[in-house]
């Protein structure tokens, strides 16, 4: 009988506190951020709009969402470009979001084994984040990518 050599692929994001992974497929681009408009009276996750190919993408902060400080965007900054795909399959204004890196994202294959439920770091209600993981014995969190999509929708609302 075969073995099931089943992996997925997944991106591993650097961000300032945490490492975070989300499925390869929901990843469009890595990209600088050239320019973001900012938008009053948001709350601080929601940095504004940054233009990516001509669409005007909402730029989110993970850290900002775990009301932790943040810094400016710069020229410098780094943004990894999501699918936006919602379970409701509700339009958010544009297929696509972006997120705040810190560090270099790079790709993994990981099997269903390597990837563990955290049962001792569940207790952290992050709005991004759909569950707290040890892959290879290090702490992940894998990246809600339906929950960013509802709060930018609640916002558009």
């Amino acid at each position: 009988m075969a073995e099931d050599t089943q992996l997925i692929k997944c991106v591993i994001l650097t961000l300032l506190r945490e490492n975070v992974i989300i499925p390869n497929a929901l990843v469009a681009e890595i990209t600088s951020v050239k320019e973001v408009v900012e938008s009053e009276n948001t709350p601080n996750w929601f940095l504004g709009k940054m233009n990516w190919r001509g669409k005007d993408v909402p730029l989110l902060s993970f850290e900002a969402a775990a009301g932790n400080e943040i810094a400016k965007v710069n020229l410098n900054t780094q943004a990894v470009v999501l699918y936006a795909v919602g379970k409701s399959g509700e339009d958010v204004g544009s297929p696509y979001l972006g997120l705040v890196m810190s560090g270099v994202p790079h790709v993994s294959r990981f099997s269903r084994e390597q990837i563990i439920t955290d049962s001792e770091d569940q207790d952290d209600d992050h709005p991004m984040v759909a569950q707290k993981v040890r892959v290879n014995g290090a702490k992940v969190s894998i990246l809600d990518v339906d929950a960013m999509v509802s709060m930018v929708q609640k916002l558009a609302a």
